[in-house]
C-alpha cells in the first residue's frame, strides 16, 4: 500500500490538529492496519494478468474522433418532469425540504432491500443497469432498476393497495412514462417489460407490451428539443405539470416553481402505443419471494472495500453538510465518456444479452449485491464471457493501476465464481488512450476473504464495534463525509 506523507499528514493534522512530530508514527500505524486488509488480500490472489489489445482496440477505434463537448446529456428522468429538469438547471442547489428528504431515503432503502427479491426471480440479468440512447441518435440516459433477460422492470412503492389499470394510466402516469422510455432505449429492445408496484407489502405487477416503439421514441426526441429550447428561451408555457407537483417539490416550496399554470399531464400519447396487463404469475413469485426473505444486511461489492463507510452509513451517523457543488466542465466530461463506451460495448460484438447475463446471475459464492455487466472477450468463443469494470482516469501519465481497482475487479469475479476479469481503463487527457488488462484470479481465496469479511461486518453493526472492519482506502478516509470517522479516531487513538 503506498501512502502518500503529505496527503496523510494533511488528512490527520487538518481534522484533528495534531502536531507534525506524530507524522511519521502515524503513517507506520496506517501501514500496520493495513497489512491483512481486504486490499492486501486480494493483490496476494492475483495470479498474472496481460494486457488485452484485442478488446483495446475495437473501443479505440469507435470512440477516437468523437467529439466529447457535447452538450450535457439529459435523463429519463428530466424527459419525465421537463418542468423539474427546467427548474434544476435554473435554479442550482435549491435546498429540498427535510420531509422530501426523508422520503427518498426511505425509498432507496426498500429498492436496496429489493434486489434481494428480484435476484430470485428466474430469468433475472442485472440491477441498476446503465442504459444510454446513443445508439439511436438520443443522447438521453438512466438507469434501469432491474431486468429480467433483456425486460424492464421498473420499481415503485407506493403508500396505497391496490393500485389498478386506471390509476396507472391516470395517476401514476409518469411512472408508466419512465418504463416506457427506458425500453426503447434498451439497446437489447423487448416489447414485453413490467411495471412493479410495492405498497402495504404487497406487490402490483403490470405487464407493458410495446405496439408502436416509434411513437415513444419520437416522444423522446420531442421532450429533449423542448427542455433545451426552454433553457434557451426561459420558457416553460408549453410544459405540462410535472408529477412533483404539490407533492414535494422543492421549487414550489421555494415560491419558484410556476407549474400551477401549466396543464395536467395525460397518458393521450401513448395509450394506443401499449397494451397493460396486470400479471399475477409475477406478483406470486414476488409475494412468495417476500414471505420466505432471510434476515440479512444489504451488501454491494464497494462496501467490503470501504467497510466502516458502509458502517456509520447503516447505523445512521450525522455527516457533514458541504455546499452544493455544480458539476464542472471535467466532470460533464467525465460522464460523456463513461455512457459513450457503454453505449460501444453494448453495440459490438463485446455485447452480451440479458440471457446470458441471467445465466451467470445464477451463480452466486457470496452473499453481495451490485452491478454486474459482462463483455464478449472473443466472439468466437460463445464462453469467453468475463465480468469487467469500467474507469475513466483523468491522469496525465499512465501509471499503475490503483489497487481500488483490482478490488472491485476480484469480488465481482468471486460472486459469479468467474477466475477472468477485465479492467478497462481510459485517459482522456493522452488523446483518450484505451488500457485494457485480464486479470487472473485465485478464486477460492478471494471468496473465503470475502465470507470473512461480511461476517466481520454483520458483527460490528449487531456489536457497534467499528474497530474489528478494515480502515477504508487512505482516499476514502481524507474525503469521509462522517463526522463520527472511526478510521480517522483510529488511527490517532495509537499515538
Amino acid at each position: 500500500m503506498n501512502i502518500n506523507c503529505p496527503d496523510l499528514y494533511f488528512l490527520i493534522s487538518n481534522y484533528f490538529n495534531i502536531p507534525k512530530k506524530f507524522y511519521w508514527k502515524n503513517i507506520l500505524i496506517y501501514k500496520t492496519l493495513l497489512l491483512m486488509d481486504l486490499v492486501s488480500e486480494i493483490k496476494n490472489s492475483i495470479i498474472s494478468e496481460k494486457f488485452n489489445d484485442y478488446i483495446a482496440k475495437i473501443l479505440y477505434d469507435r470512440i477516437h474522433g468523437v467529439d466529447f463537448n457535447i452538450p450535457e446529456y439529459l435523463y429519463v428522468t428530466d424527459i419525465i418532469n421537463p418542468a423539474y429538469s427546467y427548474y434544476s438547471r435554473k435554479y442550482p442547489g435549491t435546498e429540498i425540504p427535510e420531509y422530501v428528504y426523508e422520503r427518498m431515503k426511505s425509498g432507496e432503502e426498500i429498492h436496496f432491500l429489493a434486489r434481494q427479491w428480484f435476484e430470485k426471480v428466474p430469468g433475472f440479468s442485472g440491477s441498476e443497469i446503465v442504459i444510454n440512447g446513443a445508439h439511436s441518435g438520443m443522447n438521453v440516459i438512466g438507469r434501469v432498476d432491474f431486468m429480467i433477460n433483456d425486460s424492464v422492470v421498473e420499481f415503485k412503492t407506493k403508500n396505497v393497495y391496490p393500485i389498478s389499470e386506471d390509476s396507472v394510466m391516470n395517476v401514476y402516469i409518469s411512472d408508466l412514462e419512465q418504463l416506457l422510455f427506458y425500453s426503447v432505449l434498451n439497446s437489447n429492445f423487448s416489447e414485453i417489460n413490467y411495471l412493479v408496484f410495492f405498497s402495504e407489502m404487497k406487490f402490483t405487477v403490470y405487464r407493458i407490451k410495446i405496439l408502436d416503439k416509434k411513437t415513444i421514441t419520437n416522444e423522446i426526441t420531442y421532450r429533449v428539443d423542448m427542455i433545451k429550447r426552454s433553457i434557451s428561451n426561459d420558457d416553460i408555457s408549453g410544459f405540462q405539470r410535472c408529477s412533483y407537483f404539490s407533492y414535494g417539490c422543492p421549487y414550489s416550496s421555494a415560491g419558484l416553481c410556476k407549474c400551477n399554470t401549466l396543464e395536467k399531464k395525460s397518458a393521450g400519447w401513448f395509450q394506443n402505443a401499449i397494451e397493460i396487463e396486470e400479471d399475477e404469475n409475477l406478483e406470486e413469485k414476488l409475494a412468495l419471494i417476500y414471505e420466505n426473505q432471510e434476515n440479512f444486511i444489504d451488501l454491494r461489492f464497494y462496501d467490503l472495500i470501504y467497510p466502516r463507510k458502509y458502517y456509520h452509513k447503516i447505523n445512521g451517523d450525522q455527516q457533514i453538510t458541504g455546499e452544493v457543488q455544480e458539476k464542472t466542465g471535467k466532470s460533464f466530461e467525465k460522464s460523456n465518456i463513461k455512457f459513450a463506451l457503454l453505449d460501444v460495448i453494448d453495440s459490438s460484438l463485446l455485447s452480451v444479452s440479458g440471457f446470458e447475463r441471467a445465466e451467470r446471475n445464477l451463480v452466486s459464492t457470496v452473499n453481495l449485491y451490485g452491478d454486474d455487466r459482462y463483455i464478449i472477450r472473443n466472439m468466437y468463443d460463445e464462453n469467453s464471457i468475463s465480468p469487467y469494470i469500467l474507469k475513466i482516469n483523468n491522469s496525465y501519465y499512465e501509471g499503475k493501476f490503483p489497487e481500488t481497482y483490482y478490488s472491485e475487479l476480484a469480488v465481482t469475479c468471486a460472486r459469479r465464481n468467474i477466475e477472468t476479469g477485465i479492467i478497462i481503463v481510459v485517459y482522456p487527457r493522452l488523446n483518450y488512450k484505451i488500457v485494457v488488462k485480464e486479470v487472473f484470479f485465485n478464486n477460492k481465496r478471494i471468496i473465503d476473504t470475502c465470507r470473512k469479511k461480511i461476517d466481520d461486518i454483520n458483527e460490528a453493526v449487531k456489536n457497534k464495534n467499528p474497530e474489528i472492519l478494515d480502515l477504508c482506502p487512505q482516499f476514502a478516509i481524507k474525503s469521509c463525509s462522517f463526522r463520527s470517522c472511526s478510521c480517522m479516531k483510529e488511527i490517532m487513538k495509537r499515538n
